[in-house]
């Protein structure tokens, strides 16, 4: 059989570029051979890589803020999307840039300006040569609901961006369960925090720092200070986000278990004195599963080795929570968190980061 003989209806195909015009173009000349979806900035491109589930990626090499490089890296260092093949389309020409981006992980690098049915014919052969992979990651899919596989996969993007190869997301998620349902049997939050709340907050805590895949790698992994301008990059992963979600939730508008994970992923840097971001709540205007995140985060932050940072022994982390309290942190929810030590030292034994 033939390239031109290969069946390509169904096979989904996620166009990325930052050009409006270009992913116009996508459209009139793929669609209805393919299936075509298109993401002008990467926060549409991880809602469309969760809702639509692409077969192959068409890649701009020059995307703002975070280049098609390091987009490269997010995904293959993400498991539910390491296997998706993606096509390199750019204007770059420079060998250089055409062989990192081979050793990165790129099935194919196409040059600006193409031929059109020379793009269709390298998709496809493409498409042909990845079919049995596609048919084995339906097939470790199957059983699973919409909604676990979609909390999963935004859970792969999130830990992309962990730079440090560290167990952090993982602990974000237990130190946050044990403190909501020591919470739920606590007079003060007894009748907000349910057993539902308890599941979500820990199943969703991980995600509460997917924004950061539109932050430049440089920032991320600088050893020194950050500048004011690089620390308002980090700081717009809150609302970077909460966007990304916005986005996932117009193609599946039933799911409204979301809105807690914006929630957490929007405030988990607001502070209980106003002096946080990104918009200054207060007190109990800070959604109580992000007054919770942010007790976890920081606590699980504060004992990591990190490249700009010494790591804080477990004492000196504790103590300082408790030392913010009423100040960055909710004041009940810290007397939990006192109350409740013993649990979370054992969450920090067991589960450390080795090396």
């Amino acid at each position: 059989m033939s390239i031109l003989d290969f069946d390509t209806f169904g096979l989904r195909l996620l166009c990325i570029d930052d050009s409006k015009t270009q992913l116009l173009l996508y459209t009139s000349e793929l669609d209805g051979m393919f299936s075509v979806s298109t993401a002008s900035t990467y926060e549409e491109a991880i809602a469309q890589l969760t809702s639509s589930q692409p077969d192959l990626i068409l890649l701009d090499m020059n995307m703002p803020r975070v280049s098609g490089l390091e987009f490269l890296d997010i995904l293959s260092s993400t498991p539910h999307y390491a296997q998706i093949p993606v096509i390199i389309v750019s204007g770059e020409n420079d060998p250089a840039y055409v062989k990192e981006a081979f050793i990165r992980g790129a099935a194919d690098y196409v040059r600006k300006p193409y031929d059109s049915e020379e793009l269709i014919l390298r998709i496809t052969r493409i498409f042909r040569l990845v079919s049995g992979h596609r048919d084995a990651a339906e097939k470790r899919t199957a059983g699973k609901s919409a909604q676990i596989l979609l909390v999963e996969s935004l859970a792969d993007l999130a830990s992309a961006k962990d730079n440090e190869n560290t167990g952090h997301l993982q602990r974000i998620g237990l130190y946050s369960r044990e403190i909501a349902a020591a919470a739920a049997a606590s007079i003060r939050f007894r009748t907000d925090i349910s057993e539902e709340f308890v599941q979500k907050i820990a199943d969703m805590a991980a995600l509460h720092d997917i924004g950061k895949v539109n932050i430049p790698e440089y920032i991320l992994s600088k050893e020194g200070p950050l500048t004011d301008r690089e620390f308002e990059h980090i700081k717009r992963h809150t609302t970077d986000g909460a966007r990304t979600i916005d986005m996932i939730r117009l193609s599946f508008p039933d799911y409204a278990f979301l809105d807690f994970a914006r929630d957490i992923i929007l405030y988990h840097h607001e502070r209980w004195d106003g002096s946080g971001y990104p918009e200054g709540k207060t007190k109990q205007d800070i959604p109580l599963a992000s007054r919770i995140v942010a007790i976890a985060d920081a606590f699980d932050t504060m004992t990591l080795q990190r490249r700009y940072a010494e790591a804080k022994d477990f004492e000196k982390a504790f103590e300082e929570i408790l030392a913010a309290q009423g100040t960055v942190y909710d004041p009940d929810l810290v007397v939990v968190f006192r109350l409740i030590k013993n649990r979370i030292k054992d969450i920090y034994d067991k589960n450390r980061d080795q090396g």
